[in-house]
């Protein structure tokens, strides 16, 4: 049980990451591309928060607690543990307060042609999901390290 907690805990932190890191590298050119395919991508991205990156931090926050309670290697009180579930809450807080209002806000500009604001919102959303995976990278080698510990 442990390993397939610990490798469900290890893949969906690595989709969560990966994907962000991903999303990172193809908005800016998408919205440089312009026109149908910046609001492709809007659409795409703005879909995506909620049906890839939320349930990929839910699993890993999960499976991590699930960890924490099945394993006795782990225990709460582990500086490790607590700073990836206050990443995680983290995270959720940046998602819905800055990534996805901005993410319909430029999608919203992008559709009545409002080009400006398209790239203001799809700064400020792009600022979130960097902030988002540096304290992901931060965490992951807290975990490996088990800092703390």
């Amino acid at each position: 049980m442990t390993e397939t907690l610990l490798v469900t805990h290890i893949l969906s932190a690595a989709a969560w990451i990966g994907g962000g890191f991903f999303n990172g590298f193809v908005g800016p050119r998408m919205a440089k591309a312009g026109g149908e395919s910046a609001l492709t991508w809007l659409r795409v991205v703005l879909d995506a928060s909620l049906k890839f990156f939320l349930p990929a931090g839910i699993v890993t926050l999960l499976s991590g607690m699930l960890l924490v309670i099945v394993d006795d290697t782990y225990e709460w009180g582990d500086l490790f543990v607590g700073i990836g579930m206050a990443v995680v809450v983290i995270a959720v807080i940046v998602v819905f307060t800055v990534m996805v209002p901005s993410t319909r806000r430029a999608l919203i500009a992008a559709e009545g042609g409002d080009f400006p604001n398209v790239g203001v919102n799809a700064r400020r959303a792009a600022l979130g999901g960097q902030v988002i995976a540096v304290l992901l990278v931060l965490t992951e080698i807290a975990m490996v390290i088990r800092l703390g510990v």
